[in-house]
């Protein structure tokens, strides 16, 4: 028996209302284009200009860079 590349896909749902699985990659541009009402998280569905989005604004971080010490 072979690997086989497990396919992830996540669940959205469009501003029509229709409901549909994606890939991860095509989250991003789905959002920045006001496609996407809402997807869904591990832990739960997060809606679009409600719910904080990783890399959609927030405060910079204003702290000692760590990454390098």
């Amino acid at each position: 028996m072979g690997f086989f590349r497990k396919s992830t896909k996540v669940n959205v749902v469009y501003k029509n209302g229709v409901k549909d699985r994606i890939s991860p990659a095509l989250l991003g541009t789905l959002i920045d284009s006001k496609q996407i009402d809402q997807f869904e998280r591990v832990d739960g569905w997060a809606k679009v200009g409600l719910d904080p989005i990783r890399g959609m604004g927030g405060s910079p971080y204003d702290g000692v860079e760590r990454r390098y010490n």
